[in-house]
């Protein structure tokens, strides 16, 4: 073989085993289907106690409120039983999906987060928030699984299509997702986000927007209040900040993105001076830290619903893989 059909041979190889690479790696994208049944396969291992089971990245790494864990430790060891609480959040340009729904612990159910990338068919990372009881964070609040069970399922504007001419881009539901936690760490009512009229949050099962007021109107509720009305009040402002913040999910299809982020109350101002003047008690008494799973439905530029999962966790932690 001479120099010149040599060439020409590795060439044509080359050009071969380009192509075959390139149509493996098509082959590889997990769309949205896909994506919802890694989802469906994690929580079946969780059940299973079976983390074998699943196609794992050799550098696999794993986190359950914030705390690096092995797969098959935490929820892995606990999990009984699925929930029928499901909402998905795909995001096929990236490999990544959420989800937040109800899993059962030993026949009591929890509200759970989940965040996890694909690569190439295998799974290379998962992170969990699960919110067990009220999630921590006390004041009365009702054992997240259980409310959230009780629903039954998510509200349908989630699982919406957007028009394809109607789709934003990444870095803008990014930006308005943000503005969200901007308006609300030291809350002064002075800025807020782009919200809709039809705007409503629930976090951890329970609404926290636009509730029918219970007690005297001279009194404050902010439960009553609007998304807006909530964030001009100046009430927040014993959110001290709202840090590494992360938007890995980002759903165009559907106008979606799913956040995570560690919202602190260092808990020193014993009163709340609110925009109009008026100053109410902080409800926060001590150093406190919430772990927040996030998830944003964005219409035509506006924050239209939100739904968190949120845990209390040790003053100021921070993750201990993914905000290094």
């Amino acid at each position: 073989m001479n120099r010149n059909t040599s060439l020409a041979f590795i060439a044509g190889v080359s050009a071969s085993l380009f192509l075959s690479l390139s149509a493996a790696h098509a082959s590889d994208v997990c769309d949205r289907s896909c994506l919802e049944g890694m989802v469906n396969k994690v929580i079946a291992a969780m059940v299973a106690h079976d983390p074998q089971s699943l196609p794992l990245g050799a550098d696999f790494k794993y986190t359950e409120n914030g705390q690096q864990l092995r797969a098959g430790d935490g929820i892995w060891k606990t999990a009984s039983a699925p929930g029928k609480y499901k909402l998905y959040v795909a995001d096929p340009e990236d490999g990544q999906v959420g989800f937040i729904g109800t899993i059962f612990e030993n026949g009591t159910p929890s509200l759970m987060a989940l965040r996890l990338k694909v690569t190439y068919g295998l799974i290379s990372e998962a992170e969990a928030i699960v919110a067990r009881g009220s999630g921590g964070a006390g004041g009365g609040l009702p054992p997240a699984g259980k409310t959230v069970e009780d629903r039954g399922k998510p509200r349908p504007v989630f699982s919406r299509t957007v028009p394809k001419d109607e789709r934003m881009s990444r870095k803008d539901l990014v930006d308005i997702a943000n503005s969200y936690f901007t308006g609300l760490a030291g809350n002064t009512g002075r800025n807020t986000a782009p919200f809709a009229p039809t705007c409503d949050r629930w976090e951890n099962g329970v609404q926290t927007t636009n509730r029918p007021r219970q007690d005297d109107a001279g009194s404050l509720n902010i439960l009553s209040m609007s998304c807006e009305e909530q964030q001009k009040s100046g009430w927040f402002s014993f959110v001290t900040e709202i840090r590494n913040r992360r938007f890995p999910i980002v759903d165009r299809e559907r106008g979606l993105v799913f956040s995570f982020a560690f919202f602190d109350h260092n808990g020193s101002p014993k009163t709340i001076h609110m925009a109009n003047g008026k100053t109410t008690p902080n409800p926060v008494k001590s150093p406190t830290t919430l772990e927040e799973a996030e998830l944003f439905q964005i219409d035509k530029g506006k924050i239209n619903q939100i739904e968190a999962v949120l845990n209390v966790v040790p003053y100021r932690m921070k993750s201990a893989v993914w905000d290094k």
